[in-house]
């Protein structure tokens, strides 16, 4: 706007025009309500910038090594230096991070941008010995070198720019099956994610973000996708840098479905004339500009559901090897086949409603267990009881009615119908809302592990699983491992304990008990404990299987399906110690000695029903168990630790205790909260302890005025 200012006070107005139905829009395709504004205004910053006769643009910081020599590593700058003046101009930019510092003399016409390069060939101080690489969440750490190029004009500072950015490789492949897959610094990765929405209003506070962020770390997911280049800001891909969380991000379905977008359907996405293919490569090379020094995005995709039109495909292409090269491609999320770029190598199948946990391990043909499934999930997470009265009218708490399923999705996610039948088979249906929401969270919690662990247990014909969805973008009922209040659910633990570096897993097509790891190599030899146990908790069968590093990320250690005259309802409790007898980890199911059965004939393209469903009605009558509760709280700087000490002093097994931690004046939870554990259950005179800590800086949190509150299923009153 240079050209434009006058003296003295100036003002800049903008003209802000709603969308029209046909336009390319942000949008939040069947998630949630349609804001009624059509997310009218403008949802990211303005900024004004002031600099010297020659200006800094573009930035663009390219690592590069070679995996099979990580000791050394190299790092070209790319700029582009525009000068504002009439007169040719000499400078100097300046570069340096870490021990490192370059100086490049430049000369650039009067009026003109000239792009420039600085590389090891030029400046060996960018040839990078021992370089610390940047890691996703769980595989080492993120690693973040802080890099400032400074912009002189006769010693005068003329402009400058600081970023963030890491050293690390991103390379696809495709497994024997023939499904994508991706390595990061030499190392095959199962990518696990979520999928994630900003808040309906696009106002998320910065602190809002990063505890989400600090949420995906905590279940031990490595990835988040972004359908559309969400965030009003940078923080989402800071914050994702820090935290070492993947970011794959593009094109949303929004722009591909009549019912969303208003524009007529085919097989492609819809950006068809030469205008638009032009405008659209040029926005998208302007989220590339904006992006590309984050580590944290490793994948820039396309279209999501669709391809593009071979013309867009081929415009996006050209634009992308000459505005970065680091990051692999993916045409589309959906498993397609571009006469450009050939097939993606992902798929896109469904199911978004609930489907029983075996589903993951025996379907062969849609979203199950193989390749990478780009968007999925077994449907409905509900809130927790407690978010569930923030959101619904008390006169409207029971039973569940239309303003329950006004916070669910649209369409065919707009009711409960591909939820409930199942859930009253299995579980049976209460007349309290709060025994409800209590099996609710049951529910979710097998649904999820058994999705995350069947995607760990078939490794490596798996390359990766995104959940449908991570977060709400409002108050909401379904698609959350945390709701709107970033509360998490039963859901969020789930996750947590199937995406753990080590894991002990029940496959529940053939019954077997499996270690994962997300490295093929284990560091000490293990061992596993398995037990059988009726409703009491009394044991009815045990074993106890020494376990060598097997030189593979999942491997089967025992059989369960020759067991006989299996009741009704039964628990499997299966424990990971190492040499010492220290627990690495365990696992607890709750299973049905009749089976769940799936529909495939019947199948749709967002649930696969059941002929026959597992029956654990009988836990409504389990014995009751008794826990004594001792809790802890050290405030450690910006953390507050609390340790709960649970000790079930009952001859009965204790099921599903929910720990929360409450403020003893308003009664409601801290959040956000990290739980090492959750949802746990305790065999008879077992003792447990539980950690947790909660952010000090965000000014909901008086360590002395904390409370431990557990919730278990069958715990006296």
């Amino acid at each position: 706007i240079t050209n434009f200012l006058k003296k003295g006070k100036n003002a800049l107005a903008i003209e802000v025009i709603p969308p029209t139905w046909g336009d390319l829009t942000i949008g939040f395709v069947d998630w949630n309500p349609w804001p009624p504004d059509d997310n009218l205004g403008i949802w990211r910053p303005v900024h004004l910038k002031k600099t010297g006769s020659l200006a800094l643009k573009n930035v663009f910081v390219k690592p590069d090594f070679e995996v099979t020599n990580p000791s050394k590593a190299t790092v070209e700058i790319l700029c582009e230096i525009q000068n504002l003046s009439t007169e040719n101009k000499t400078g100097e930019i300046t570069i340096s991070f870490d021990n490192t510092s370059i100086v490049k003399k430049i000369t650039i016409q009067g009026g003109q941008t000239q792009r420039i390069t600085l590389s090891p060939d030029e400046f060996p101080a960018l040839n990078i010995n021992n370089p610390r690489l940047w890691w996703p969440n769980n595989m080492g750490n993120p690693e973040l070198y802080q890099m400032k190029a400074t912009l002189t004009v006769n010693a005068d500072e003329s402009d400058v720019f600081a970023t963030q950015f890491g050293i690390r490789k991103i390379e696809d492949y495709f497994n024997e099956q023939g499904h994508r897959g991706y390595k990061i610094n030499g190392k095959e990765i199962l990518i696990t994610g979520g999928g994630w929405v900003d808040d309906i209003f696009l106002d998320d506070p910065d602190e809002k973000v990063e505890d989400q962020i600090r949420y995906v770390k905590h279940m031990n997911l490595n990835t988040i996708r972004l359908e559309g280049f969400w965030g009003k800001n940078s923080k989402i891909y800071d914050y994702a840098d820090q935290y070492g969380i993947l970011v794959m991000i593009g094109w949303s379905c929004q722009w591909e479905w009549k019912d969303y977008c208003g524009r007529e359907e085919d097989e492609y996405l819809a950006i068809k004339t030469e205008k638009e293919i032009k405008e659209h490569t040029n926005a998208y090379q302007d989220q590339v500009k904006w992006l590309r020094n984050h580590p944290s995005v490793f994948l820039w995709v396309y279209g999501s559901d669709k391809l593009l039109i071979p013309e867009l495909e081929k415009s996006m292409n050209a634009m992308l090897a000459e505005e970065d090269g680091t990051r692999p491609i993916l045409n589309s999320c959906g498993g397609r086949t571009s006469e450009v770029t050939g097939k993606s190598g992902v798929k896109m199948n469904g199911p978004y409603s609930y489907v029983t946990p075996n589903y993951w391990y025996e379907d062969d043909s849609r979203g199950g267990a193989f390749g990478f499934n780009t968007e999925t999930g077994p449907g409905l997470q509900m809130a927790p009881m407690e978010s569930i009265r923030k959101m619904i009218p008390q006169e409207n708490l029971w039973p569940v009615d239309s303003i329950w399923a006004f916070h669910l999705g649209r369409r065919e996610f707009a009711s409960f119908e591909n939820w409930m039948p199942a859930f009253e088979a299995r579980y049976g249906m209460d007349d309290d809302v709060e025994k409800f929401a209590q099996k609710a969270q049951m529910a979710s919690f097998e649904a999820m592990r058994g999705m995350f662990e069947a995607f760990h247990v078939n490794r490596p014909e798996t390359t990766g699983i995104i959940q449908w969805m991570l977060n709400s973008a409002w108050p909401a009922m379904m698609w959350q491992l945390y709701d709107y209040y970033l509360m998490p659910n039963a859901a969020f633990y789930a996750t947590k304990n199937a995406c753990q570096p080590v894991n002990i897993a029940y496959n529940y097509k053939d019954k077997g008990v499996y270690i994962t790891s997300q490295e093929k190599e284990w560091k000490e030899a293990l061992k596993a404990e398995i037990k059988f146990l009726d409703l009491s908790g009394q044991v009815l069968f045990e074993k106890v299987i020494e376990i060598d590093s097997p030189n593979a990320f999942s491997k089967k250690i025992h059989s369960l399906a020759d067991l006989e005259e299996v009741p009704p309802t039964y628990f499997l409790d299966l424990r990971l110690l190492n040499q010492k007898g220290n627990l690495v980890t365990d696992n607890f199911y709750w299973l049905s000695g009749k089976p769940d059965v799936l529909d495939f004939e019947n199948s749709q393209w967002f649930v696969t029903g059941n002929t026959a469903y597992a029956d654990f009605t009988a836990i409504n009558g389990m014995p009751k168990a008794t826990i004594s509760i001792l809790s802890a709280t050290k405030v450690e700087g910006d953390t507050v630790r609390v340790e709960v000490d649970l000790n079930n002093t009952s001859d009965h097994l204790a099921f599903f205790n929910e720990l929360s931690i409450i403020d003893k004046t308003t009664g409601l939870s801290i959040l956000p909260v990290f739980w090492e554990d959750n949802y746990v259950s305790l065999l008879p005179g077992e003792k447990r302890t539980v950690k947790a800590y909660l952010l000090n800086d965000r000014g909901n949190v008086q360590p002395d005025n904390l409370t431990v509150k557990v919730l278990g299923w069958n715990l006296a009153e």
